[in-house]
């Protein structure tokens, strides 16, 4: 018995294009491979990292008293003493028009 070596048999093939399809056509055929890893990427869990998800769970208040703000956003010893400033230059100017 002789052993013959295996050949491939031509079968169906492919059809030669004229010209290479550009990545919009090839994004745009949804069976290409760059269609589905885009769309692989795309649909991949994004985790979130621990800072953001403690940001996500506190309201808007909690975060500003832990900040050592007074409760608002625009509070605190910075904003107090701006706010006494212009007070105090406001009595003086209106001091000084009289």
């Amino acid at each position: 018995m002789s052993r013959n070596k295996k050949s491939r048999k031509t079968g169906a093939f492919m059809t030669v294009l004229e010209r290479k399809p550009t990545k919009q056509e090839r994004l745009a055929d949804p069976t290409s491979k760059e269609s589905r890893r885009k769309r692989s990427l795309e649909q991949r869990k994004k985790h979130k990292s621990v800072l953001e998800k403690t940001r996500a769970t506190q309201s808007a208040t909690e975060r500003d008293t832990k900040a050592g703000r007074k409760g608002t956003r625009h509070g605190g010893p910075l904003a107090a003493k701006i706010r006494r400033l212009n007070a105090e230059k406001r009595e003086q100017s209106a001091a000084a028009d009289e």
